[in-house]
């Protein structure tokens, strides 16, 4: 008995030895180990164990090796539970370390634990072995009531990257697997490559049925250390305030994050690319569903905002944005065996965006700031194409926009508002609903040639378009513009006050009705006097009809009317010139520089040209038409009021008539009216009219009067009554034309010879003719030709009127006058032949008995017409000129013989011939005396010439009266 209680007591004192001394020795070998494995330093303060309560401490572990981390730790404290041993449980009570420094490294393919290289320990199962024991089923079970960490700073060195971990504090709570209900806390705080952050969770991790909380805070925490060995190019600072539900059933994952995110000082530096914004925070929650791992459902409400900004930079281009916030929420739906969608619905808003793309022509665009607010939700269908379906509604507003390129291109607007609901069908077909459209101030400039104004544009609008059929549809039931204004080639080209547009229809390639338009304060390019070449207080159109092969207008009423037309010096509309010349500014020009603006390929020169249909064109209200003619000296002007003109039936490609009327008054005082019914569009032309001018001032005439004819209208009035038709293109009328108290005056004696030529006498004497009693002048013209004679225009309508005109009415008036007597009245033919008579005018002869101044026959019939028609015409002379001819001669000849053979001395040879001639000449005088004579008992003396008499002419004895 005494030898076993020495053996049992030498057993129990050799295992309290070793249990007492085995601190001891596992310290010195752990230090010893620690220099062989190159530690400079190393030592072990203290290493207790308490086997009686399972406690283990480690106090004072430093190794230390020059240029690696140091391995060094305070204090460890282990607290074990014998008791769940028992049951088969490995139990930690308390797992306290503090004080943990040193760090792991990545140096030459090698991992090193401080000064420890454990890439160059050996040992331990494979690799293969320690996956097929974790396949076995272990019956031992793990827990941890606490786990406490302090004091830690830790280092990770890896090829191009060097983080620091500082854990001020790390709490773990009671997790154990044999009871995996149990919801456990994590909570920790420090800093993370200086930047301090803070996690606290609570979780049950264990169950099938997996759920916790999580919070989680970082300040400004550096991102180019961690992601700089993936992306170089990027740096920023990360700061959050998140909390996150997380909820694991089976393969179901449930993440619900809330709270704020902030990236500050963000930079992307590349070769071809630089992009930075100085802050970007997101407030809000979010939820995401995963089924085995694969999103189904992301939802996400809050708040994003770029409170600075963002600027890019290329090469070739900058982009700066002041500001960018949006607010609002996002489902991002993507079952397995559906389509994805993606609903949105929030606002966007951002301040002045400016951007520069540097080139030949360099684009810069600025814009104050944008504004959405709507809805959107995007169906994205797979099959045999995939496809994109868009729905929602939307408003946007824009506000000072401006874009430029070079000096080719300078758009600016001040305000867009836009609010449509917006449809889309696998991106193919498109529909806008209810869209209120209001634009404010536009200008828009094409270098110099080109610059558009557009006070305000503001309309209701539905359209669809159909991307695989290129088939466009518009409906716009309001439409309207404020004043807007275009200028080509820096001088204004067309203006207007206002237009608005009723129950518009378009549709592609060319279809279009508009129910009625009304516009306001046109005005069309301008006159060298600065005013409009042409002005209209307002136009209203009714119903339009606009396809590939017509239009039709039911009516257009121009109220206002304001135009002007002006001729130079070579008769060309100077006006429309400049107006023409400002229109080829915007044709194109080939390198040559050869304008090819106006030619036509050859299938637009076989197209069948539009069709033009309008039902009535009707101008009223306070109109005028101002024309001047500089071709004339001086200039012509006439100013044109019109009271009311319309014309009906328009019709391009066929043949009836428009009705038309006209009611105007020509400077002021004269009164112009016309009606009838034409053709001139259709072919072949064709019509009917009438018109009247009634107190036309002649004086005003005068310019064409001494251009035509070299006369100045001194006084007078002018009457026209015009009769015409036009049938096959050819022009047939009659002119009834009344002057009242006319007076001329030569002032352009060339002229005055052209036209004295034209009508065979001075306009004096065709005015004297034809001016009657009441000092009336009345002449019917008619007028016939070709419109396709190009000699054929209106001034050879005036030529016609002034000299055909004329000399026909003198004509037809002296045949009237003088019936019976007029068979041989005649005009002379040249200015030679007019002197010998000093007359251009001879009447019909009378006759005298050969050898005597008695008249042959019954005159008294005849010289009283001639009387009464002096007495008509007071402006009128009488020439009488006495002739006598050969038969005369010869009577006088056989008289003088007998005579002068009776006298004492004789005549002979040239004396007795001259003296022959002079009885001649008195037998023709004294003819013309007796007639003078007999007419002075009805005219005055003052109006009866006599001629120098004329001898030896051929046919009968005669007097020749000539005006």
């Amino acid at each position: 008995m005494t030898r076993w209680m020495k053996w049992s007591a030498a057993a129990l004192l050799l295992v309290i030895l070793v249990l007492f001394s085995a601190p001891y020795i596992a310290r010195d070998q752990l230090v010893i180990w620690l220099y062989q494995q190159g530690a400079d330093d190393a030592r072990l303060d203290a290493l207790k164990v308490n086997w009686l309560t399972g406690r283990v401490q480690i106090r004072g572990l430093r190794a230390e090796r020059e240029g690696y981390y140091p391995l060094q730790l305070d204090r460890l404290q282990l607290a074990l539970d014998y008791r769940s041993l028992l049951q088969q449980q490995i139990r930690i009570l308390a797992l306290e370390l503090d004080g943990l420094r040193g760090g792991l490294a990545l140096r030459d393919g090698d991992q090193w634990l401080g000064p420890i290289n454990l890439s160059a320990l050996t040992g331990g199962p494979a690799p293969e072995q320690l996956a097929a024991d974790d396949d076995v089923a272990s019956p031992w079970s793990f827990g941890v009531d606490k786990l406490q960490l302090s004091a830690i700073d830790w280092h990770l060195a890896l090829a191009r990257q060097e983080h620091r971990l500082e854990l001020d504090n790390l709490h773990l709570g009671a997790i154990y697997l044999w009871a995996p209900e149990l919801e456990t806390a994590l909570n920790l705080s420090g800093r993370i490559n200086g930047a301090p952050f803070a996690l606290d969770s609570t979780s049950v991790p264990l169950p099938a049925q997996k759920h916790g909380k999580l919070k989680l805070s970082i300040d400004q925490l550096p991102l180019k250390p961690i992601l700089g060995e993936w992306l170089p190019q990027l740096d920023a600072r990360l700061t959050t305030d998140l909390s996150l539900s997380a909820q694991l059933d089976g393969q179901r994952i449930s993440l619900l994050p809330e709270g704020s995110i902030s990236i500050g000082a963000l930079t992307w530096q590349d070769t071809g690319l630089s992009f930075a914004a100085e802050r970007i925070d997101w407030q809000g929650a979010a939820a995401l569903g995963l089924d085995a791992l694969r999103p189904d459902r992301i939802e996400v409400n809050g708040k994003l905002d770029l409170p600075r900004g963002v600027a890019l930079g290329q090469p070739t281009l900058n982009l700066s944005l002041a500001q960018l916030g949006w607010q609002g929420g996002l489902v991002l739906q993507m079952p397995e065996q559906s389509p994805m969608t993606l609903s949105l619905e929030g606002a966007l808003g951002s301040d002045r965006l400016d951007v520069v793309q540097q080139g030949e022509q360099a684009l810069a665009l600025s814009l104050a700031d944008v504004a959405w607010r709507g809805n959107s939700r995007l169906s994205f269908a797979e099959g045999e194409q995939t496809g994109i379906d868009l729905s929602g509604q939307h408003a946007l507003r824009l506000g000072a926009l401006a874009l430029s390129q070079g000096d080719s291109l300078a758009l600016q607007l001040d305000s867009l508002s836009l609010d449509t609901a917006l449809t889309g069908e696998a991106l193919q077909r498109w529909q806008l609903e209810n869209t209120q459209l209001a634009l404010g101030p536009l200008t828009l400039r094409q270098g110099k040639a080109l610059e558009l104004s557009l006070a305000s544009l503001n309309g209701r609008l539905s359209g669809r378009y159909d991307q695989s059929s290129n088939q466009l549809g518009l409906q716009a039931p309001a439409l309207s513009t404020g004043a807007a204004v275009v200028r080509l080639a820096q001088k204004p080209l067309a203006a207007l006050d206002s237009l608005s547009l009723a129950q518009l229809n378009l549709a592609l390639p060319l279809e279009l009705e508009l129910s009625g338009a009304q516009v306001k304060g046109v005005t069309l390019a301008r006159t060298e006097q600065n005013g409009p070449l042409l002005a209209l207080a307002g136009v209203d159109l009714k119903s339009l009809v606009l396809d590939r092969q017509q239009l039709q207008i039911d009516r257009i009423d121009l109220n206002g009317l304001d135009s002007a037309l002006t001729l130079n010096e070579e008769m060309v509309p100077v006006d429309i010139q400049a107006l023409q010349h400002q229109l080829d500014a915007l044709g194109s020009e080939e390198p040559g520089g050869r304008s090819v603006a106006g030619e036509k390929t050859t299938e637009q020169a076989n197209e069948t040209p539009l069709r033009v249909r309008i039902g009535e064109l009707a101008l009223a209200g306070d109109s005028r038409f101002r024309f001047t003619d500089r071709s004339t000296k001086p200039a012509f002007n006439a100013l044109l009021a019109i009271d009311h003109a319309s014309i009906k039936a328009i019709d391009t490609a066929g043949d009836t008539q428009s009705d038309f009327t006209l009611s105007a008054q020509v400077n002021r005082f004269a009164k112009l009216t016309a009606e009838g019914a034409v053709n001139l569009v259709g072919s072949p032309r064709s019509g009917h009219w009438n018109a009247e001018l009634a107190g036309m001032d002649l004086p005003s005439l005068s310019p064409y009067s001494i251009k035509y004819t070299g006369y100045f209208l001194k006084n007078g009035q002018l009457n026209l009554k015009l009769d015409g038709s036009l049938e096959q293109d050819q022009l047939d009328g009659s002119n009834h034309i009344r002057l009242n108290r006319l007076e001329v005056d030569p002032v352009d004696q060339d002229q005055v010879g052209k036209f004295q030529q034209q009508i065979s006498m001075p306009l004096g004497t065709a005015v004297a003719v034809l001016q009657d009693g009441d000092d009336n002048i009345d002449l019917d013209v008619p007028i016939s030709g070709s419109l396709d004679d190009p000699e054929f225009d209106y001034q050879s309508i005036i030529r016609r009127i002034a000299g055909k005109g004329v000399k026909q009415g003198v004509m037809s008036y002296l045949l009237q006058a003088m019936q019976p007597y007029g068979a041989l009245i005649s005009l002379a033919q040249t200015a030679i032949e007019a002197s010998q008579t000093g007359a251009f005018i001879s009447l019909e002869p009378v006759l005298f008995e050969p050898g005597t101044a008695t008249p042959k026959g019954e005159v008294d019939g005849y010289l009283a017409k001639l009387a009464e028609l002096m007495n008509a015409r007071d402006g009128l002379r009488l020439n009488l000129c006495g002739i006598s001819v050969a038969q005369d001669r010869g009577l006088l000849d056989r008289a003088l013989v007998e005579e002068n053979a009776k006298r004492d001395k004789p005549l002979e040879g040239e004396a007795l011939a001259a003296e022959l001639d002079g009885r001649l000449q008195q037998l023709a005088n004294g003819r013309a005396e007796q007639l003078k004579q007999r007419l002075q008992a009805s005219v005055a003396a003052d109006r009866l010439f006599l001629c120098y008499p004329q001898i030896d002419k051929e046919g009968q004895p005669r007097v020749e009266p000539a005006l």
